[in-house]
């Protein structure tokens, strides 16, 4: 008898599910992003104290870098604050696009070697995305190359995303303009260039061995301005913009919790 109340009054067991497409975390990623570098922004140029061409990073790329919307008080603390709404939804992305991948490979819609390059991506993805916040541990003026190495690290884990994505996409025959397959390659073409050598002539110039002299020579401090502002669209306009493209023609998903 005690034994039936006690199963009458213990709490029961509740189950959901949610139907949705991991793309809508992406949109979420990248729009508190944008939202981080514009607050940033906003307070680098109201209320930050400090002479824009007096710091490490004007000093070593003759111009000021993105990121230094986010290096200087109050921006610094504010920003760091708000990453969270940028990194837990961005790596709940990167978990759900492993795990599409995985459906569609066990539904035989996508081949073996997309299982496999997504598998071996995704510890690397992880840890990309939660090393990122390493760039408000070490200020610019104190260590630049440790504040600049977590950026890099957040270089390469779009661009692996980017591949996945370029892989399932095309699997699933959901690629943008009737799946082109060359228009997608000429964008990951370009993303790899633009990547690989902002990444190599940013660490020279982090090193002290630069490839460049942008703060001498106004033409190569004009070829990096070039491809990082090139750079930026890339990876921010248009991975959103896929994103909201995807949301219509990329299959949902449905989440089970029991």
């Amino acid at each position: 008898m005690g034994a039936m109340n006690s199963r009458k009054k213990s709490s029961p067991n509740y189950s959901f599910s949610l139907e949705f497409n991991p793309e809508i975390l992406r949109i979420i990623a990248y729009v508190s992003l944008i939202t981080l570098l514009v607050i940033g922004y906003v307070l680098t140029n109201t209320v930050v104290d400090v002479d824009p061409e007096t710091i490490v990073i004007y000093k070593i790329f003759g111009f000021n870098h993105a990121c230094n919307v986010i290096d200087h008080e109050p921006s610094r603390t504010v920003s760091a604050m708000l990453l969270p709404f940028w990194e837990v939804p961005f790596l709940l992305y990167v978990i759900f696009n492993f795990l599409r991948i995985q459906d569609a490979y066990r539904e035989n819609r996508a081949p073996r070697y997309t299982f496999l390059i997504a598998l071996y991506f995704l510890p690397l993805e992880i840890l990309l995305t939660v090393w990122f916040r390493i760039v408000f541990v070490w200020s610019p003026e104190v260590n630049f190359l440790n504040h600049y190495l977590p950026y890099v690290g957040f270089q390469i884990l779009l661009f692996l995303v980017a591949f996945e994505n370029f892989l399932y996409f095309y699997a699933m025959k959901a690629l943008p303009f009737k799946n082109n397959r060359s228009i997608a390659l000429g964008y990951l073409s370009l993303l790899l260039v633009v990547t690989f050598l902002y990444v190599i002539i940013g660490l020279s110039l982090g090193l002290g061995y630069p490839l460049l002299e942008p703060t001498t020579n106004p033409t190569h401090r004009a070829f990096i301005q070039a491809l990082a502002n090139l750079y930026t669209f890339l990876v921010l306009p248009v991975p959103l913009c896929l994103s909201f493209f995807e949301m219509k023609r990329s299959p949902k998903h449905t989440l089970t919790v029991s």
